[in-house]
């Protein structure tokens, strides 16, 4: 048997017994394992920030794999009881709703769920965002403001030092190269 028909073989296998499901888990695998390993590899962030984006990145693929799973063959088992007559039907109505299922657990379950466990996981470990180490430093600050004895009163402010609310639509700085953590 030469290489060609093996592969032809395993290409025909792959393809009329692939499920979406399949599919989405392994795209889910390689990211959890590929994303933290690029964060890491990042030279320019600061180690912590790394650290915690690495580890949130992993612990989002690892939530997605068995939501991934499971919403895909709940969907793939209301398309079998639904189409229980024909065979043919029932195959391509079960890959149909096992992809609407993949969908669903990308667009709702999954960011659902990461909402709920990812930040306390995070914090039993002992990770926290650099945005909340940050806010911790800060409010510890002592801040001494020595206020007059009366309170200064201004009126028309607005007319008087021309402040209106800008917005800003575009930014000066450059937007290039790899944001790590969304800081």
């Amino acid at each position: 048997m030469a290489i060609t028909d093996i592969i032809k073989k395993t290409c025909k296998s792959l393809g009329e017994n692939n499920k979406p499901t399949y599919v989405v888990m392994a795209i889910a695998a390689v990211k959890g394992i590929c994303r933290p390993a690029f964060t890491m590899m990042d030279k320019t962030e600061n180690p912590e920030t790394k650290k915690y984006t690495a580890l949130r990145e992993g612990l989002t693929e690892v939530i997605a794999i068995p939501a991934y799973w499971i919403c895909g063959e709940l969907a793939g088992k209301i398309a079998k009881k639904t189409f229980n007559g024909s065979e043919a039907l029932a195959k391509r109505a079960e890959t149909n709703l096992m992809f609407i299922g993949v969908c669903t657990a990308a667009l709702f379950v999954i960011p659902g769920l990461c909402s709920l466990a990812i930040k306390p996981i995070m914090n039993k470990i002992g990770f926290k965002s650099p945005h909340d180490i940050q806010n911790e430093n800060n409010s510890k600050k002592n801040i001494d403001i020595k206020s007059p004895a009366t309170p200064v009163q201004l009126e028309n402010t607005a007319q008087k030092f021309n402040i209106y609310p800008r917005m800003s639509t575009f930014t000066s700085k450059p937007q290039t190269g790899l944001r790590v953590g969304g800081l």
